[in-house]
């Protein structure tokens, strides 16, 4: 026979189940509070330790577009709203730990933006304070580009690739270096660009190696290159996580300050499998438009979110870039500033 409790002993008993309850939950409360924020803060991309790459490239014709004549080089600045026409993206120089800077994948599925078969033209906008950027490129050296401010990085670590290049600040001048296998060369300009105004930038680059480099519609240089395929492999097997990319704004695989970042701000990127630009010209006024040639196309005139829309329209695109954000001062970020 089980024995009644009393009035009191019941009272008791409920009062100290009731305290158990709430101690009970405020420990939960309390162990969630410290785990969430682990779960919910953005965690960096891994990135490469290993040294530095060794270039490897070949390049592929497409028939040249003739174009312009001289004009004087283009310093007007004007200022939008962010993500209205007009607007840019805005870097720091701070590219290490996968940050401040654009991705772009470009295979794994493969995407237009993977030039490099046929001739090219990379074409862009850009500004830059003076003293900002002050690596220094190897000139007439294979992969001497690396080692500048770089702006358009399509390297890769080791072999295994048709070839690599890319485009850098040299003292504030630019340079653009490609390779295909083991030869390859950098060709570097000589004229600043690193003055705190607009500035149009292209460099074209043919199958049989011949490379130039344009400032605001004048030649800045001109040298015969590595010939080939400079493209990036379809599939290639790689163990480094940003090979498959390019990476705008800081050395892809964060080899170390060696590689050091760019400093400033970017707009209207056209990447097109011909060469646009065979002598002096006169630098467009207004957006890029998209034609035929046009791999990829970025406005860069989000101004919001992460995700930088390429607009070419080419077959088995888009080539979407992502902007990966970090650092002090935290960038990219999206700025009124434009050429335009």
């Amino acid at each position: 026979m089980t024995p009644k409790l009393r009035p009191v002993r019941v009272l008791w008993l409920a009062c100290a189940t009731i305290l158990v309850i709430v101690a009970s939950a405020g420990i939960i409360r309390a162990q969630e509070e410290l785990y969430l924020p682990l779960v919910a803060r953005p965690q960096p991309s891994p990135t490469s330790t290993t040294p530095p790459p060794t270039a490897t490239h070949t390049p592929t014709p497409v028939a040249p577009t003739a174009t312009a004549t001289a004009t004087s080089p283009a310093t007007a600045t004007a200022t939008r709203t962010p993500g209205g026409a007009g607007s840019s993206v805005r870097f720091y120089g701070n590219g290490r730990d996968a940050i401040d800077r654009i991705t772009i994948r470009i295979d794994a599925p493969v995407r237009p933006a993977d030039i490099g078969a046929t001739d090219f033209t990379i074409e862009f906008w850009l500004k830059a304070e003076t003293g900002a950027n002050t690596g220094s490129v190897t000139c007439s050296q294979n992969d001497g580009w690396i080692t500048g401010n770089i702006i358009f990085d399509r390297d890769i670590y080791n072999a295994g690739d048709y070839g690599d290049f890319g485009i850098a600040l040299n003292g504030g001048m630019v340079a653009f270096g490609l390779s295909v296998g083991g030869d390859g060369t950098t060709l570097c300009g000589s004229r600043t660009v690193a003055d705190n105004q607009w500035h149009h930038v292209a460099v074209t680059r043919r199958t049989n190696g011949g490379m130039t480099i344009f400032v605001d519609g004048q030649p800045d240089g001109n040298m015969p290159g590595a010939a080939g395929d400079a493209s990036y492999r379809n599939g290639r097997n790689t163990g480094y996580m940003w090979d498959p990319y390019i990476v705008l704004g800081a050395e892809k695989h964060d080899a170390g300050s060696a590689y050091p970042s760019f400093s400033g701000w970017l707009d209207e990127l056209r990447i097109s499998n011909t060469v646009r630009y065979t002598a002096a010209f006169t630098p467009p006024t207004s957006a890029f438009p998209s034609d035929g040639n046009t791999m990829a196309l970025f406005h860069f005139d989000e101004g919001t979110g992460t995700r930088a829309a390429d607009v070419a329209g080419a077959a088995g695109g888009p080539s979407d870039g992502e902007l990966r954000v970090g650092g002090s001062p935290t960038g990219p970020t999206w700025s009124a500033e434009s050429p335009f």
